[in-house]
């Protein structure tokens, strides 16, 4: 009998559900509550009313359902932290006792010996662990809280215990005393993977926190960028070769814009809820674009209303001269600020050309 890998699976699924509008990918956000406090977190929220207009334990499981009668296969639980939603567990083991694999988000707080010994009897696909730092100076700077023993005890039990855990690093402003530090320190923990996010993400209105506070330079951030291929050796990618290896191959040399709609898999093969019930293609799609209550509507109208969006959106023309649209396509939660207006922000643009000049840089060498 002749097998595949279970990545080899979802990229040939992935590819069938993009021509077929079928939402096989869903990420579910719990919650804007944290128990840090990260000074460039784009959702956190603070305000205790929030608990009274997140959605229940039934209300997500409910959603659920209704995504996996559609085609869902895989899932993502973020928030915030998705394990400070009191329904967490159920959440969970529904979706584990429905056949789903799940991706789970966290900031290794409460990856506990409870958690891990749940995790280990009913194994998530992968559990991403953000790390804010390098010792208590750096997480008290960057998150406000000393749980740097915590969380890096946490992440060798989980390792221990054999779950597959990858490291996320989201370097910006507060971060920049350490970010090497930190990137070095990592490597010592012995996760699986270690992902140094590329771009910040704009903080929603309601948080209260500004770009102008925790962005990085373009200069800061290719220094960062130049750093993580050297610590982390792999072959560099430009912004869309991940996306085409399940995307329809499209050759280097040809263009990633569409005539009409957007090239990303967002809103075609996957959907995000937010903590509030709204849907869109991704959990930072700007919500003046693209924005759906799923609560009143249901799923299935929710998910066609966002994929008829993602489809007729219609990309910057500007985009279609670029000299560089053979190596980035249009991303509106990139330029969230002129989404709407289907401009370009050209902080956006410059660091995506950077960012794609850099990884021709390291394939000449």
């Amino acid at each position: 009998m002749n097998t595949i890998s279970y990545n080899k699976f979802i990229d040939e699924a992935m590819k069938n559900a993009r021509e077929t509008d079928t939402p096989i990918s869903g990420c579910f956000e719990l919650t804007p509550l944290c128990n840090l406090d990260c000074k460039m977190c784009y959702v956190h929220l603070t305000d205790p009313t929030v608990r009274e207009r997140m959605l229940s334990g039934d209300e997500w499981i409910n959603l659920m359902g209704q995504a996996i009668e559609h085609g869902m296969m895989k899932a993502l639980l973020t928030g915030g932290e998705a394990m400070t939603h009191p329904d967490f567990r159920e959440i969970y083991m529904y979706l584990i006792e429905q056949g789903v694999p799940v991706q789970v988000k966290t900031n290794g707080i409460l990856l506990n010996n409870d958690m891990i010994e749940l995790f280990t009897e009913y194994p998530p696909y992968i559990v991403d662990v953000s790390l804010y730092g390098c010792d208590g100076e750096s997480y008290i700077a960057i998150t406000g809280h000393d749980v740097f023993e915590t969380v890096t005890t946490n992440i060798r039990a989980a390792i221990e215990a054999g779950l597959h855990i990858r490291l996320a690093i989201t370097p910006s402003a507060y971060m920049l005393p350490w970010v090497d530090k930190i990137m070095e320190y990592s490597k010592t923990l012995g996760a699986d993977d270690v992902n140094v996010n590329a771009m910040l993400t704009e903080a929603n209105p309601d948080t209260d926190r500004r770009m102008e506070d925790f962005g990085l330079s373009l200069e800061e951030n290719a220094r960062i960028h130049r750093k993580q291929w050297e610590m982390f050796p792999r072959k560099p990618k430009s912004q869309t070769e991940e996306e085409a290896e399940f995307m329809g191959e499209i050759p280097e040399d040809e263009p990633h814009i569409l005539p009409k709609g957007l090239y990303c898999n967002g809103g075609r093969t996957g959907f995000a809820i937010n903590w509030d019930g709204t849907m869109g293609p991704c959990l930072v799609f700007p919500r003046d674009v693209i924005c759906v209550d799923v609560k009143k509507v249901g799923f299935d109208a929710a998910w066609r209303e966002v994929n008829r969006g993602v489809k007729e959106y219609e990309v910057p023309e500007e985009c279609k001269t670029c000299s560089h649209n053979t190596k980035c396509h249009y991303c509106p939660r990139q330029h969230k600020s002129v989404a709407a207006k289907r401009l370009c922000d050209n902080a956006a643009c410059g660091w995506c050309k950077l960012q794609a000049d850099i990884a021709e840089e390291y394939r000449a060498n």
